[in-house]
């Protein structure tokens, strides 16, 4: 089965629609609710880590030799704007959708009623 496509009707999901929605996804062809497997989750997570963390090395090293009021919060801004693209990226590229049951919602409990000390 290719990435992306409901289980249940073999309909593609729009990447827009795993990125949005990645823990609220329904199906545009048969409304059932889907989740994106755990796999798919950890290693867009990890690849995401994995770009970050190199794009510090690399905007460190660049600035290590700059001295600047504000050149050490530079590699941190980088690295975070790489993890933010390119996990969404992979995750759209790699989501392995399953059917999730449909989740019913809390019941509403009623507080008891205040009881007066005596």
């Amino acid at each position: 089965m290719a990435a992306r496509q409901c289980p249940n009707c073999m309909a593609i999901i729009p990447a827009g629609k795993i990125a949005s929605f990645s823990n609220d996804l329904v199906c545009t062809g048969c409304g059932h609710p889907l989740g994106i497997s755990a796999f798919s989750r950890y290693i867009s997570a990890f690849t995401g880590l994995g770009v970050g963390a190199l794009v510090w090395k690399i905007a460190s090293d660049h600035y290590a030799g700059n001295p600047g009021s504000i050149n050490w919060l530079l590699p941190i801004v980088y690295a975070y704007l790489a993890l933010s693209v390119v996990a969404p990226i992979v995750l759209i590229l790699l989501a392995d959708l399953h059917l999730r049951e449909a989740e019913t919602p809390p019941a509403i409990h009623e507080a008891p009623a205040h009881h007066p000390s005596h």
